[in-house]
């Protein structure tokens, strides 16, 4: 569950060594300043959080502060997406001398150590942040922050000491807010940095750059910059309740600071913490959201419940209950950590019950940590119009038809009897293509009637099967043309659609057939047709094109019971789409194929 990573995060934050005031008049060597430009669509991207990470953790605590700017066309969002990007990042991504040229890049201090440009490839983050730490510095940063949780405003006071004398005409002093454990999408993040994915497939963000606190994203002019020299800032800012579409965490912000020369050539920084007050109890346990299935068919939710942490003590148990539409209520009792100002969210048990129509999830809060909650006024929520499915398959018979994109290796399906939550079918995943394209995968199956089913479309990399590399997507055939299931393939991670059979199915397809499967498909040269069935049966195989003209008849006779197979010379035929054929004395079925030259 996302509970644990939350909480191993904010027992490692708690242990973060801050430059807090009073700043050091010590000399000392230069802080690492790693600016990593970055996004959620970026495929690469999860891979330099983990080197920026892996050079923060190496090294000694408050010496690496990371700063994670989401901007450019990688980080623009899509749909309800959340959009991380900021003006300010913008503004220091488009510094002359930056010279980005893809995703993801840094800036280890701001300093030009290949060539013409500040920003660099991950490959060498690590080589240049030891070089940077190893050099003087002659200004030390510290800083710390008070946050009222209740009136939103942080408080930020900064200390700067010269320990030697700038040799530049100009320092700038930036402070930065930052926040931690921002949940939200992430393409690659499963390949390149699963410790950062979460059950559901989202993805936790870590120092991302929400705001700038100087008036400028350069920061501002500080003097005078001799040795010996002591300068105070205060700065305020009210947080607000959303930053472009999403909210930020109180408890995950963190705030930074660092001296450059002008807008580059950083000299050293620094971490501060952040104190919270203002809360209006001890124990608040308030019930953010609430989340579960969209529809059902044989009534059984798997609940979700965001749970805040609104007063001044760690939540470390709750008991939470749980009902559909009033009825008998489920309790989970959480234990954990979940500290001031903080959100988790907790993975229910799944739950039964009767549907109708328009369903409604009730979630409450009990005890918190062994006692009454002292405010319980947020403790309750509920998510409504929880739809009973009106997808109905007809037939017995069903076929699913899959078009990957170019990377098949990442999609599969597969369907589940819901009540008994066993698989029916299942299919992929399969091999990449050479090159952007689709490639038809078609597999039949039957199913009972009066059932409940469940179809898992899973993506492993995030992006669906659109997105770029090929339009793949999905249909789910009951029964003629007609898909009852369709997709573009514009599904992220993957999605789940419900269906429920008819109490009579038609009856319309050869009795006694349990699957059916073509492969390769798409074929170039032969293609295998295996079936299965219950008794033996005279059939006659045949191939027709997209208009419904007969172009082969592959074989007829009498086939044994138990596993078949027939090959189809698919040579003389050009590319395209076909039917495939079983006529018997009971009916027909038919599997689509796809040729290719």
């Amino acid at each position: 569950m996302k509970k644990i990573l939350l909480s191993s995060f904010a027992i490692a934050l708690q242990a973060t060594a801050f430059a807090q005031l009073p700043v050091s008049t010590a000399p000392s060597n230069k802080s690492v300043v790693l600016e990593e430009f970055t996004g959620i669509k970026c495929v690469y991207c999860p891979d330099g959080h983990k080197i920026a990470n892996n050079i923060k953790s190496a090294n000694t605590p408050g010496k690496v502060i990371l700063v994670n700017i989401h901007t450019g066309g990688y980080a623009a969002p899509s749909g309800s997406e959340p959009d991380f990007r900021t003006a300010n990042g913008d503004a220091i991504a488009a510094i002359s001398t930056m010279g980005i040229t893809g995703y993801p890049t840094g800036s280890m201090n701001r300093h030009i150590y290949q060539g013409t440009a500040i920003a660099m490839s991950r490959g060498v983050w690590a080589q240049y942040a030891t070089q940077t730490l190893g050099q003087p510095s002659y200004v030390n940063v510290a800083l710390q922050g008070t946050l009222n949780v209740t009136t939103r405003q942080l408080t930020v006071n900064v200390e700067v000491y010269y320990t030697g004398a700038s040799t530049a005409s100009t320092n700038n002093l930036t402070v930065m807010l930052l926040e931690n454990d921002v949940v939200g999408p992430q393409t690659g993040g499963t390949n390149y940095n699963p410790t950062q994915v979460n059950p559901d497939g989202t993805y936790n963000h870590q120092h991302m750059l929400r705001k700038v606190l100087n008036t400028s994203a350069m920061g501002e002019v500080i003097s005078p910059t001799t040795s010996g020299t002591l300068i105070t800032k205060q700065y305020t800012y009210n947080i607000p309740a959303q930053f472009v579409n999403n909210a930020p965490q109180l408890g995950n912000l963190e705030i930074a600071a660092f001296v450059a020369e002008s807008n580059t050539e950083i000299i050293s920084g620094a971490y501060g913490p952040i104190t919270l007050t203002g809360f209006a109890y001890t124990k608040d346990a308030q019930v953010q959201s609430v989340s579960s299935e969209a529809t059902v068919c044989a009534g059984i939710l798997n609940p979700k419940a965001k749970i805040y942490n609104n007063g001044s003590s760690t939540i470390t148990s709750a008991s939470i209950n749980y009902n559909v539409n009033g009825g008998t209520n489920s309790t989970y009792n959480f234990s954990g950590s979940i500290p001031p100002a903080s959100t988790v969210e907790i993975s229910l048990p799944a739950i039964s019950f009767t549907p109708t129509t328009t369903n409604t999830l009730n979630v409450t809060i009990g005890n918190v940590n062994g006692s009454a909650d002292q405010n319980t006024a947020n403790n309750t929520m509920a998510k409504l119009n929880i739809l009973l499915t009106t997808l109905a398959g007809q037939s017995s018979f069903m076929t699913m038809d899959f078009t990957q994109d170019q990377y098949g290796s990442e999609c599969s399906w597969k369907l589940y009897n819901e009540a008994a939550n066993t698989i029916v079918a299942q299919d992929g995943p399969w091999t990449n293509l050479s090159a952007s394209g689709i490639l038809l995968h078609s597999k039949s199956f039957t199913v009972l009637p009066n059932k409940c089913y469940r179809l898992d479309i899973i993506d492993t990399y995030g992006d669906g099967v659109n997105s770029g590399t090929g339009v793949g997507g999905y249909k789910l055939f009951a029964q003629g043309t007609t898909p009852l299931i369709t997709s573009n393939g514009q599904f992220g991670k993957g999605e789940s659609k419900w269906f429920k059979t008819a109490s009579s199915l038609s009856v319309d397809k050869i009795n006694g057939l349990t699957e059916v499967n073509v492969y390769p498909n798409p074929a170039k040269d032969i293609a295998k047709l295996n079936f299965s069935l219950e008794n033996a049966s005279n059939l006659t195989i045949s191939v027709y094109d997209q208009l419904g003209q007969l172009v082969q008849t592959v074989t007829s006779g009498k086939f044994n019971a138990g596993d078949n197979q027939v090959d189809i010379n698919t040579t003389t035929l050009n590319s395209g789409i076909y039917t495939v054929r079983i006529d018997a004395e009971n009916g027909t079925l038919s599997q689509r194929i796809s040729v290719i030259k």
